[in-house]
Parts: structure tokens; sequence; C-alpha cells
């Protein structure tokens, strides 16, 4: 299991006029544990998400995984480096792979033996209700199974940190239920430290354990414990903002 910390992440984008996206963000994940966050649309969240993954460069601070710095301004641990499981928002399949060749791309990279490989491959296609369509294209799958499979790659291998960006928008109620379900149980299972962004109440109740808010590139007060519903729309309403 793997701590994450983040100690004054600062990051600015665009060309021309720059705008402050981030804005001295400090926050820690316990290892195993999985944090929810919330904020308004522009408010940093999957800026946030992909400054962890490395696929963005911080202008200031740092970003650590079980004490090592992995980002940091003169220092940029390549993303393949990290382990580290990320499902994007806008899903980013790989379109000419099927089903089957999205999870073996992932399998080949990782330390786990032929045999186990196998064993996790067919573990996942029927974890997250993917078996019969081995060898499908993602253009030939629906916009559900195309969640599915973003989520399942994003654990195929052998991860320590799992990144979620509004992963079950493509679900009806009752699959995402059981997605939500297999995925807390696959999460305890191999201790992942996992944070989520999403608006939905169910779902950040469902996964986390603790919550927070972003507004306007920085944190609004301190983490809140996911014990209810009702803390969570008081929260809303101190925040000041809507999600995204």
């Amino acid at each position: 299991m793997s701590r994450l910390e983040i100690n004054g992440l600062a990051k600015t984008l665009g060309t021309g006029e720059r705008v402050a996206v981030l804005r001295e963000v400090s926050l820690s994940v316990p290892a195993g544990l999985c944090l929810g966050i919330k904020g308004a649309t522009g408010s940093g969240k999957t800026t946030l998400l992909r400054l962890i993954a490395g696929l963005e460069t911080p202008d200031a601070g740092e970003i650590r995984i079980d004490g090592l710095v992995v980002s940091a301004l003169k220092i940029l641990v390549p993303p393949g480096q990290r382990r580290i499981g990320f499902v994007f928002q806008n899903l980013g399949l790989w379109p000419h792979l099927s089903v089957e060749g999205h999870l073996d791309f992932v399998l080949a990279a990782s330390p786990l033996g032929g045999a186990e490989r196998v064993r996790r491959k067919r573990e996942l296609l029927g974890t997250f209700h993917l078996g019969g369509l081995e060898h499908r294209r993602p253009g030939e799958l629906s916009g559900g199974e195309r969640h599915l499979l973003a989520i399942a790659r994003a654990v195929a291998s052998d991860i320590r940190v799992l990144l979620l960006d509004e992963p079950f928008e493509g679900l009806d109620g009752r699959l995402r239920d059981l997605v939500i379900q297999a995925l807390g149980r696959l999460r305890r299972q191999r201790g992942l430290t996992t944070v989520l962004v999403s608006h939905d109440v169910f779902e950040l109740r469902a996964l986390c354990d603790q919550l927070i808010y972003l507004r306007e590139g920085r944190v609004v007060g301190t983490p809140k414990p996911l014990s209810s519903a009702h803390g969570i729309h008081d929260a809303d309403a101190r925040s000041g903002g809507t999600d995204a």
C-alpha cells in the first residue's frame, strides 16, 4: 500500500494569457484509502489527477508516493514508472485494439508471470462484464461497455495508486452499482490508494473514506469523513460550487 502526499502544488495552463488552474494545493491520502474530490467546472479536478499521473509538470510544489518525490519543478518520474492506473474522463481507449488487446498490452508490461496474466485477464473480463466481448474494438462497444473496459485496463497491472475521473458516467444504475461493488472489493484486496473525481453522492459514499472540495484551484476547508450524505450536501453549500 502506498501513501500519496501533495504539497503546495500549483499549475497554470494556456497560451498567451495563462490561467492559474491549481493554487498551492496540499493534501494527503493514507495508504490504501480512497479520497473523493468534488468541485465546479474548471476547479482543477482533472488537472490534479493528470499531475499525480505524471502527464503534466507542476509549476510549483511536489508530489510524493511512498515518501519518494515523483513530481516537482525539476523532477518528473515518467508515468510508466509510477505504477498508477488512470480512468480518463474521455476514456482514452485505443481504437485499433480489441478488449482483449487492451488488457494484454497492459499486462505485458507488468511483472506478473504468464499464468498469472492469463488468470487476471479472465478475472477482469468477468468482474467488469466484458466476457464475450474480447474481440470487439472500442467502436463496436456501447458507451457503458467502453467505460467498463477503461476501468478494467486501469486495474489490470500491478498498480499502487488508482485515479478515477468520473469513471461510472456511462453505466446504467444497476450495472453501475455492481461495478462499484466489484471495484471496492478489488481496491481493498489489493490495497490500492485511490482518488475519485465524481459529482455523485452515491459513488463517493460507496467508494471513498474522505472527501475534499476544490474551488478555483484551491482546497476548501479540510477533508471530510464520508459518514453521511447530509455532510456532503452541507459542504457543497459552504463551497459555493456546482459539480462537473
